[in-house]
């Protein structure tokens, strides 16, 4: 997702959103094993959150990929073309499962 051709405003938006849900992120992993932003130092701080804000950015740059790809058919023409035509249409080989 390139968001360098977007108006300031929503950059700035985009940005502020991904931080917010950064510093959530990085709360929540502290809280999961029983500390606290002050128990740990703020560079180290500063550092979880910039590496949870890697992983926001790039998950939503999958996601964009992944719905652009649906949107236009690219998995479903893939699949026909591949001679998977039951994985085209969501039916997979279900005898794999089975241990007769």
């Amino acid at each position: 997702m390139d968001i360098t051709k977007l108006p300031k405003d929503l950059k700035k938006k985009y940005e502020d959103k991904v931080i917010d849900k950064a510093i959530e992120k990085t709360d929540y992993d502290l809280s999961v094993n029983n500390k606290s932003p002050e128990d740990i130092s703020e560079k180290k701080y500063e550092a979880m959150i910039a590496r949870n804000v890697e992983v926001i950015k790039a998950s939503h740059k999958e996601k964009g990929w992944k719905y652009l790809s649906t949107f236009l058919g690219i998995t479903f023409l893939g699949n026909i073309l591949k001679g998977n035509i039951a994985g085209a249409f969501g039916f997979g080989d279900d005898d794999d499962d089975l241990d007769v």
